[in-house]
């Protein structure tokens, strides 16, 4: 790919990331404003509630502290693009998730989450006319200045919630950005996503609240020693890490209404970005003087390869699925001819494209089910076995009748230390692969470094969109081409693409059979996953009924092999 061609998706990507961080920040400061509101609540002077509520938002101070959350998320929103713009990583095992935690991006997110966890906290305790607004206040007794525990026990949840919902959505789970299957305006998206994430979170963020809650009560009084003496404070009131300080209603409340916070606030800012990422974009089919897209200058065949950012991939397939399905002034450069040499140039390269992309896809399905039913690799065929039939005259004891080749005699010496080699390495490995089984059949060693059997599955199933596109897009396209297509360049690659989409149904069934731990049981629940694995063999389902219906009474000459005409029986006579 051109250097050009990267600069224009970079430039592309940077609108849509800067427009996305822009909308989380101003929803972030409508969020802070409603908290404001209800913490402020009066419902006995309603007016006053409101002058006094807005003489808070307007005051310099406050713009102050929003300038302060604003840069935060903005830092944040540039390095959590990084997850939408790159390819998930394969975690095979707990180990390499742990490993995972630790790398330096990710303890940089970490760090920027329990800022803004403790900023959002130390931001609504400022605002707030209250016990709760200051850290520390003039003793009554001794002299100097005491320690206010609740607002340092809010502080600390702050940070809490920070850690927490680091490590259960970039951790232990990835945010996969899921392209609307009617499309939407962007307000339209973070509106409908905001209506369902806001009771999610809110009862998400209960069982949080009660973790802090006892770790405070077993941890609290080193935290709040800590405090004392790093600030040279007093304590003049009860510890609060007591069962009856924990148990105020009024900071049980305000605990879980910043953590409520902080959660709608990180899963808003995923909405956005997807709303922004995920906007379909319209390619060139082919290359031309003048690009009208966004001044992208991108091709369609171009965005499909690029597997290195797979979110132009992403749209390249949605642009392509599209096409075939409504844009027929576009289709008709698909079925065109190059000028001079009279090849489908255009089409050549979409098609050849998109099928390797499936095939490629059926492949790495394919290792992912044969990891799951065994773990333990198979030997390696005997030595005996690789030697040449001149060294094996006498096979099972029984006189070789066929005259021997002639050949080149070959050293005794080359012979026997060829064979050496092979088994010296082969027993090495052998051992090696036999002290890894060993290792792994004790419980604790599996639990952390053995290989969970559904991640590759998982990992594998990230690219399910592109080839449910991908399946529609060319079989929409070739049951268009039997009205569009003059020159019939479309059915010449018929009994390929059928091979290609039924060797991916046949993979599919594959792992339907064999009931992969990812569907099975409860602890890999995860809705989206199994919800793509039902649209992906739909999709492939849905795809083959398209050609074969449109096909139908001329698909015994298309040239197909007898076995791919007798996997066609199911859908041609409406059974599959």
């Amino acid at each position: 790919m051109l250097n050009g061609e990267k600069a224009g998706c970079k430039e592309l990507l940077a609108k849509r990331i800067l427009a996305a961080i822009i909308s989380s920040i101003i929803l972030q400061f409508f969020f802070t404003t409603c908290v404001i509101l209800i913490t402020n609540l009066s419902i006995v002077h309603p007016l006053s509630w409101l002058r006094d509520t807005w003489g808070i938002i307007t005051r310099f101070e406050t713009w102050s502290y929003y300038l302060a959350l604003a840069v935060i998320i903005f830092l944040q929103g540039a390095i959590c693009s990084r997850n939408y713009l790159n390819a998930p990583p394969c975690l095979n095992s707990r180990f390499a998730i742990l490993c995972n935690i630790f790398m330096p991006r990710n303890l940089v997110m970490g760090s920027l989450y329990m800022v803004i966890g403790s900023t959002l906290v130390w931001l609504h305790l400022s605002l707030e006319d209250g016990r709760y607004g200051a850290l520390t206040r003039s003793c009554d007794i001794k002299e100097g200045s005491c320690l206010v525990e609740e607002h340092y026990f809010l502080l600390l949840g702050g940070m809490w919630a920070g850690i927490y919902f680091f490590l259960k959505t970039n951790s232990f789970s990835f945010h996969y950005l899921q392209f609307p299957i009617i499309p939407q305006s962007k307000f339209s998206q973070v509106k409908r996503g905001i209506e369902v994430a806001l009771p999610m979170v809110m009862l998400s963020a209960v069982w949080p609240t009660l973790y802090y809650l006892g770790i405070y009560f077993i941890f609290g009084a080193y935290l709040r020693n800590a405090a004392l003496t790093t600030l040279f404070l007093h304590l003049e009131n009860e510890p609060l890490s007591r069962i009856t300080g924990l148990l105020s209603l009024s900071l049980i409340f305000h605990m879980w209404l910043y953590m409520s916070l902080f959660a709608l606030s990180m899963n808003v800012m995923h909405i956005i970005f997807q709303a922004y990422l995920t906007q379909w974009i319209p390619f060139e089919v082919a290359r031309t003087a003048v690009f009208s897209n966004e001044t992208l200058n991108v091709t369609l065949p171009e965005a499909l390869s690029m597997d290195k950012i797979p979110i132009i991939q992403h749209l390249g397939y949605l642009d392509l699925v599209t096409l075939s399905q409504k844009e027929k002034h576009r289709r008709a450069m698909l079925f065109t001819l190059s000028q001079p040499g009279g090849h489908p140039y255009n089409w050549n390269c979409i098609v050849d494209k998109c099928t390797e992309m499936i095939k490629s896809f059926t492949k790495e399905l394919d290792a992912a089910c044969l990891g799951r039913q065994d773990h333990v690799q198979v030997l390696a065929p005997s030595t005996l076995s690789k030697l040449q039939p001149m060294e094996r005259s006498h096979a099972y004891h029984m006189r070789n009748l066929v005259s021997p080749k002639i050949v080149s005699p070959i050293p005794v010496e080359r012979t026997v230390c060829k064979q050496s080699e092979q088994f010296i390495l082969q027993y090495f490995q052998n051992l090696k692969q036999r002290l890894v089984n060993y290792l792994l059949s004790k419980p604790l060693i599996f639990y952390i470094f053995g290989e969970q059997t559904d991640s590759k599955v998982k990992h594998v199933l990230v690219k399910a969109q592109q080839i449910i596109w991908a399946s529609d897009a060319l079989s929409s396209i070739a049951v268009v081409s039997l009205m569009e297509d003059p020159y019939g360049i479309v059915q010449k690659d018929l009994p390929a693409l059928i091979s290609v989409l039924l060797a991916l149904k046949h993979s599919l069934d594959k792992l339907q059979k064999i009931n992969m731990q990812l569907v099975r049981k409860p602890q890999t629940d995860d809705r989206l996953i199994r919800q793509v694995i039902t649209s992906l063999r739909s999709a492939v389902k849905r795809s083959v009924y398209r050609i074969t219906s449109s096909f139908k009474d001329y698909i015994l000459d298309l040239g197909l092999e007898p076995a791919t005409l007798e996997q066609l029986q199911g859908f041609l006579s409406y059974r599959e």
